[in-house]
């Protein structure tokens, strides 16, 4: 996974809680720094909207606020990133408590 798709994923951990979707054009504006917006637009489709975790609806796209989801997006990040697990933890409400022992 390409840095851009990191930033894409943390984007909508921390967006989560708000409870509705990001449009796939604000998303790509609240990610993008200096990147051409068609290879950010290739990045979201082609390997964000692939995540088993992320969920693109009629609305925007975004992470279900469910534990399953949260665990599925908290190992991505762990894996992908180098936040640490309390950052992670701290974002993603959903988590178990022994999360990450329990995975």
């Amino acid at each position: 996974m390409s840095d851009t798709a990191a930033r894409y994923v943390w984007k909508l951990a921390r967006r989560h809680s708000w409870g509705s979707p990001i449009p796939a054009e604000e998303l790509i504006r609240l990610v993008a720094r200096t990147e051409d917006y068609d290879e950010m637009e290739r990045v979201l489709e082609k390997e964000v909207l692939e995540l088993s975790f992320v969920v693109q609806s009629p609305d925007g796209i975004h992470i279900p606020n469910g534990q399953d989801a949260h665990i599925e997006a908290a190992n991505w990040l762990r894996e992908n990133t180098q936040l640490d697990d309390f950052k992670i933890k701290a974002t993603l409400s959903r988590l178990p408590d022994n999360w990450p022992t329990d995975e």
